[in-house]
């Protein structure tokens, strides 16, 4: 989990370094809840794993790559979180991923070998 911090920090000084600066904090938030969902959930051990993450930028979108050896783990199939009623009344979890998905413009899953790969791209402004 300290891990969190240094890649929103390595997110932060890509944003800068391509002029990004208004997409800093939404693409901070959802490698946050990507990587905290996969930490607290796609592990059986205690053991060190790696998780890769690479950005991509071009004129039109920021993409963010994100591989991890979790078990495998589509965010499409995640149960939907209960939006309605009372906060108090809701359930707990589902909100990270519901806010992945609706923060990113495109968010696709791939299970390659023994990896998830999840790749995630938004819709830079003209």
């Amino acid at each position: 989990m300290s891990e969190i911090r240094r890649l929103s920090r390595w997110a932060g000084l890509f944003c800068e370094e391509h002029g990004l600066e208004t997409s800093e904090h939404r693409l901070s938030l959802v490698l946050e809840e990507l990587l905290s969902n996969v930490i607290a959930y796609g592990y059986d051990d205690e053991a060190e794993h790696e998780i890769h993450v690479a950005f991509d930028v071009n004129e039109t979108s920021l993409t963010a790559i994100f591989d991890d050896d979790g078990r495998p783990f589509n965010p499409y199939d995640a149960q939907k979180p209960d939006m309605s009623g009372p906060l108090e009344n809701r359930s707990v979890g589902g909100l990270g991923i519901h806010l992945i998905l609706t923060i990113m413009d495109s968010v696709e899953y791939e299970r390659v070998g023994d990896r998830n790969r999840t790749t995630m791209s938004m819709n830079l402004a003209p």
